[in-house]
């Protein structure tokens, strides 16, 4: 595989880019449903709304429509809407600021002067990593102004700083930190200023452009830790040999070493024999101080000991590539860092940042991981927690919330999927539901936890990271009944419904609906629903739908007739009590001929969908082995049953849309179930025997 990129720092002048041209044929029919619901969403008449963000997934598709004037956008203020697959309005969610007043949206300064001024303000020396400036409409203290958004990032600034300025005074309004840290001791960001030295503006440079080059890939090795020494060897911090070196750094113990595992890294670039810890998904960089290189080598293996440095850059890579490979890969939902053009496509990750301080965070498309006590790029809770942050801003195409500490939840959700799923500790013990075992629960801070005791609303405290725990829980208690990936699917193409003001509630709310929408049973539903009312959260009732299987073949009889079984297993029905009774039109069965029939299945005779059946022609004896009677559930996401008459073992193979075979195997019966679970999303053709006959499926 190819690639193409660039190290160049993304530096935007103006705001074209944040609304830039988005497409969908569902764009007319949404802003008809917002209008019809004008006075739900309190919009303001002479106000506009166009379309940013386009996101098709597994739960349909979803707009984002910015709320603009003149055509500058105001910040974080945008409508939702949800498209499920029978194209109908799923689920809409809201962060219109309906308080902004009409201003002018001609700025009296240049993004140039408004750059300078944010940079003098920051005062750094270090090369630029990343900058860009947009212009916005804002709500500052209750008045309305026209700004421009200044964000920087350089190795010697720890964190990621916003300056506001006043597009028509000057002034400088506010000045923040507004990366998205890990944990509680540094929650709120740095407030480290380089208040010393004079900045100088002859000094400003650019991190370096990068030649785009055809960069090619390899499969590579690492030693790792999965996910924690502590966990893979069920120690306590403390124990012989488990311990983060008494302050003497990252000292190496025959007790750590021994934990690390040899993992394959199925892609790393080779560049004239050069490797770096680079994958179509994630890339190693020097994103701020300290600088300790990019650990480039002339082999693929990267096996360091836990003192190395190279060790926690071979960790992180790994966690986030493998991350995000499961995500795209095997959950088929499409989430890929969108926010940074710069990059577009690929999470940046510096495993030695911050100053050497003992906290990481995600911004802008990257991670960013400090060193203090246990080095967070050790601790794979920490990664994949801060790897959620990304995860969440870019299914939203940068509305992450904070909301509750809704974001802070959801990384601690998405980090505990992971590490469970590993089965270090039995559930009877703390660290079963411990958070950043290694990291934290010792003498370096407190850590967290997935059991937390308080329920919403009333048990929130007002601070993100404590109250996050809440969302977390909750999941988990989903994950610990339906499985890992049911859960992981519906929880991320849940949060790509939500918007910078969702809170905890709104976002049970589009998790479910998400549920729903990708046909989740309805028991799978109904244990949502439970455990997400049990927390607290108050869910709207769920109308009676009903979901039909895909389009299904049979086989007639010699007389040219098929009588029709009763598919009602093949339709799911959702209510809240799971107790819809499921019928079909025509009458189970009713005989039909050769062609094409259209099976209408009812859930209390009430609410109705459709799918077709081709009954075809019956063949002779020896050509039983090319005929298949059905394929269901069609689309299906994970276990495909083939029925047909088979005299013999059929061998059977999957071939993807360019002709290349993907799997084969056994037919071993009239009725068999095969997996696919592990094909990509998309259309598939199945081969039966030596027929040049194939039948499609498809998987999602």
């Amino acid at each position: 595989m190819k690639l193409k990129t660039t190290l160049i720092p993304f530096l935007l002048l103006g705001f074209s880019s944040l609304i830039k041209a988005q497409e969908s044929k569902n764009e007319q029919n949404a802003l008809n449903y917002i209008k019809e619901h004008s006075k739900e969403f309190n919009l303001i008449q002479d106000h506009s709304l166009k379309l940013r963000f386009v996101r098709n997934g597994l739960a349909g598709e979803t707009l984002r429509f910015q709320h603009t004037i003149n055509n500058v956008p105001v910040y974080n203020s945008e409508i939702v809407v949800n498209f499920n697959k029978k194209n109908e309005v799923a689920f809409t969610s809201t962060s219109y600021k309906n308080n902004i007043s009409t201003v002018s949206t001609i700025p009296s300064i240049t993004v140039e002067n408004a750059i300078d001024l944010a940079d003098s303000k920051l005062n750094y020396q270090g090369v630029v990593t990343f900058q860009e400036s947009k212009l916005y409409i804002v709500d500052f203290q209750n008045t309305t102004k026209l700004v421009y958004r200044v964000v920087t990032s350089a190795e010697d600034l720890a964190g990621s700083w916003e300056v506001l300025v006043d597009a028509n005074t000057s002034e400088i309004l506010s000045v923040k930190d507004i990366a998205i840290y890990c944990g509680a001791e540094c929650s709120e960001g740095h407030n480290h200023l380089n208040q010393n030295t004079p900045f100088v503006k002859s000094n400003k440079k650019f991190a370096k452009t990068e030649s785009n080059t055809a960069l090619a890939y390899e499969p590579g090795s690492a030693m790792v830790f999965l996910s924690d020494p502590l966990s893979s060897a069920q120690a306590t911090y403390g124990d012989t040999g488990f311990t983060d070196g008494n302050g003497q750094g990252d000292t190496d113990t025959a007790q750590l070493n021994a934990q690390r595992v040899s993992v394959v890294l199925p892609q790393i670039e080779n560049t004239g024999g050069t490797y770096k810890l680079k994958s179509p998904y994630v890339e190693i960089k020097n994103i701020e101080n300290p600088n300790k290189g990019l650990f480039t080598q002339a082999t693929t293996n990267f096996d360091f000991t836990r003192n190395a440095d190279g060790f926690e850059a071979a960790n992180v890579f790994y966690h986030t590539d493998n991350s995000l490979r499961y995500i795209n890969e095997t959950l088929g939902v499409n989430c890929v860092q969108n926010v940074n053009g710069s990059h577009a496509g690929v999470l940046w990750y510096d495993p030695s940042g911050l100053n050497g301080a003992d906290n990481s965070y995600y911004s802008n498309g990257a991670l960013v991981f400090g060193e203090g006590c246990v080095d967070d790029g050790e601790d794979g809770d920490v990664i994949w927690h801060e790897l959620g942050h990304g995860l969440h801003d870019w299914l939203t195409g940068g509305s992450l919330s904070q909301v509750n500490g809704l974001s802070e939840g959801s990384g601690d959700y998405w980090a505990q999927s992971h590490s469970r799923a590993l089965n270090q500790w039995p559930s009877s013990a703390p660290q079963y539901h411990w958070m950043f075992s290694w990291d934290g629960h010792n003498v370096c801070w407190g850590g967290r936890t997935t059991n937390y005791g308080a329920t919403y609303p009333g048990g929130l405290v007002g601070q993100i990271h404590t109250d996050g725990q809440i969302w977390a829980t909750v999941n988990m208690k989903i994950w610990d009944i339906i499985g890992r990936e049911k859960t992981d699917r519906a929880f991320l193409e849940g949060l790509a419904l939500t918007n910078s003001s969702t809170n905890q509630q709104n976002a049970a709310i589009a998790v479910r609906q998400a549920a729903i929408n990708m046909n989740y049973s309805c028991a799978d539903i109904k244990v949502m629903t439970d455990k997400y009312t049990a927390a607290g959260y108050i869910l709207p009732a769920i109308p009676l739908t009903i979901n039909c299987p895909g389009d299904q073949t049979a086989i007639a009889d010699g007389a040219g007739n098929y009588s029709l079984p009763d598919f009602s297993s093949l339709a799911n029905a959702i209510n809240g009590n799971c107790d819809a009774v499921v019928t079909q039109s025509p009458a189970i069965g009713s005989v039909v001929g050769v062609g094409d029939h259209t099976i209408t299945m009812f859930a209390n005779g009430s609410v109705s969908c459709n799918f077709t059946l081709t009954v075809e022609q019956n063949l002779s004896a020896e050509d039983f082995s090319t005929t298949v009677v059905s394929l269901y559930p069609n689309p299906t996401n994970g276990l495909l049953t083939i029925k047909g008459q088979f005299d013999n073992l059929e061998k059977y193979t999957i071939h993807n849309l360019l002709g290349q075979s993907v799997q084969n195997g056994i037919i071993t019966g009239n009725e068999t179930s095969i997996n696919v679970s592990d094909l990509s999303n998309g259309v598939y053709f199945i081969e039966i025997g030596n027929s040049s006959k194939t039948y499609k499926f498809i998987k999602e």
